[in-house]
This record gives structure tokens, C-alpha cells and sequence, in this order.
């Protein structure tokens, strides 16, 4: 047993200075920080963002940002008849879909904008919760870069364009944006692909 906590303790410790050299890398390549004030990126998820995106002048749109993450469907069409709801493709960096994935879910409880598309893909469109973050990720794409290349902190919005806290956020989505179980749970039962 106290091997066992030996050990436990070692890791922690050896997580602890990952961290640090993290922080400090991340501080020393991004000093503005702006990728931090889009709701959904903290310190860990903003620094793989920035490790893996680097210069945001190297994409020409958020098309191409999207495109290089791999949040973009394949196309089948035939007969001149697109199917919807497509696969992602398989391009695009595992770990930055993985990040991005997981922003889309956090930013989807505390910004409105959102918590709105995500809540009307699931209610209205029928998709089931992974395509919804997907769609959710899609958004947060085009906010790193526009961060990115202004330079400037992303401004939290409420539903009319109004500047609001993340206080001020999570009762708008609670009053307005609340999936029913019952929707929940009947898209539990498909079978769909995640965002990679």
C-alpha cells in the first residue's frame, strides 16, 4: 500500500511540472492570452489549440481552420441527391478534435449563442448529441480564429448581441435552451459517429 501511494505521489508531482513547463510555454508563445476568454477553452485545452493551430495566418478562412481540424463531413451524392447527416471526414488532427470537442461541450453551458444552436439541432433538427457538439465545435472554430487574428479577448454575447457574464449566461440557457429528457433519451438509441 505504500508503494502504491509512492507512487500515486510521484505522478502527481511529475504532472505538477508538466503543467508548469505548459503554462510557461504557453505564456512565452501567446502572451495576449485571447484564445483563454472564448468560453470552453481553459489553460489545457487553449494550449493544445495553439500548439497544434500555431499561426493563424497560415489559413486562409475559417473554412480552411475548419478543414485542418477535420470538422468537416464527407459529401455523398448521387444522382444529383445529397444525403445529410454524413460521417466526419477522417482528416484533420485527432487531439485537436478531441479539444475542440470537448470546448464545444463546456462553452455550450455557459454562452447562449451556443447553447441556442445546440439546443436547436437536438430539438428541431433531430440530430443526436455528438453531431450537435460537433456543430456547437464548428462555432468555437471560427472564434479562435477571429481571436486570433484580431488579437483582441472574445466578448461573451447574450442572445440580442448584449455583452454578458457567464453568471448572466447559465440562467438563459437553463430558462430557454434545456434539451427535454425525452428528447435525450430517443437519441440515445441511434447510432452515429462522433466529431473524429
Amino acid at each position: 500500500m505504500r508503494q502504491e501511494i509512492a507512487h500515486i505521489r510521484l505522478l502527481e508531482e511529475q504532472i505538477a511540472e508538466l503543467n508548469a513547463r505548459i503554462a510557461a510555454l504557453y505564456t512565452r508563445l501567446h502572451p495576449s492570452d485571447v484564445l483563454r476568454s472564448i468560453p470552453g477553452l481553459g489553460t489545457r485545452l487553449a494550449a493544445v489549440i495553439l500548439g497544434l493551430v500555431q499561426d493563424a495566418g497560415r489559413f486562409q478562412g475559417e473554412r480552411h481552420l475548419r478543414g485542418f481540424c477535420g470538422l468537416v463531413p464527407k459529401r455523398s451524392a448521387s444522382g444529383g441527391v445529397e444525403r445529410p447527416g454524413q460521417k466526419l471526414t477522417k482528416s484533420g488532427h485527432d487531439r485537436i478534435k478531441w479539444a475542440l470537442y470537448l470546448a464545444a461541450d463546456a462553452a455550450r453551458r455557459v454562452d447562449p449563442q451556443l447553447a441556442e444552436v445546440y439546443w436547436r439541432l437536438m430539438v428541431h433538427k433531430g440530430h443526436h448529441h455528438r453531431q450537435a457538439l460537433c456543430a456547437v465545435a464548428n462555432r468555437l472554430v471560427n472564434r479562435i480564429l477571429s481571436v486570433l487574428r484580431s488579437g483582441r479577448s472574445y466578448g461573451l454575447r447574450g442572445l440580442e448581441g448584449e455583452p454578458i457574464t457567464v453568471a448572466q449566461g447559465r440562467p438563459i440557457i437553463a430558462a430557454r435552451f434545456s434539451v427535454p429528457a425525452a428528447i435525450r433519451g430517443s437519441r440515445r438509441r441511434q447510432r452515429v459517429a462522433a466529431c473524429g
